[in-house]
């Protein structure tokens, strides 16, 4: 294997990690909309939001990371996880 094969394969397994790591969230989020449903509490939750995105950007700042990608990955990631919430109550705008 060349030294740009190995790099991918790495590369390849990161991705595949970066997937499993979505689904596990995605999962999580079924749990937080129990809690919520419990507490009477809406899906979307502006305050909760901006505290996700804050400690994304206070972690890729300690990673030396562009910070303007990762809020974008982040904003990705809160609406799937509303998307999925909604989906699971039945307000999904997918079936």
């Amino acid at each position: 294997m060349s030294p740009l094969e190995e790099v991918r394969a790495e590369i390849q397994r990161i991705d595949k990690n970066i997937v499993c790591l979505i689904k596990e969230r995605t999962e999580l989020a079924e749990k937080v909309l129990e809690a919520k449903q419990k507490a009477g509490l809406p899906i979307n939750d502006d305050v909760q939001n901006k505290v996700v995105l804050e400690r994304a950007v206070g972690n890729a700042i300690e990673f030396n990371l562009d910070t303007d990608p990762v809020r974008s990955i982040f904003k990705i990631l809160i609406e799937m996880s509303i998307e999925h919430q909604q989906k699971l109550s039945g307000k999904g705008k997918f079936p």
